[in-house]
């Protein structure tokens, strides 16, 4: 008797966010089309919304995987 193969029982709702979060993207991309001016420091720069939302996300998103590290390692070189 061959061995069944594994289920994929709850996969459909993956593929439903997934394309609700496509979706809501693909929403949020046309809305925020128009141009903004945008400083950093000692620069000034036209962009379009959505490039300067995606760049303060991706920062945002590596300031929150990068800070309990380096907490961590703090740590622990404190009980070392």
């Amino acid at each position: 008797m061959p061995p069944e193969a594994p289920r994929k029982e709850g996969a459909g709702w993956k593929r439903w966010v997934a394309g609700a979060a496509l979706a809501a993207l693909a929403i949020l991309i046309a809305q925020n089309s128009q141009k903004v001016e945008v400083n950093f420091f000692f620069a000034e720069t036209q962009t379009p919304l959505v490039f300067a939302l995606l760049i303060v996300g991706v920062l945002g998103a590596l300031v929150g995987w990068l800070a309990p590290r380096v907490r961590r390692r703090e740590r622990d070189e404190q009980r070392q």
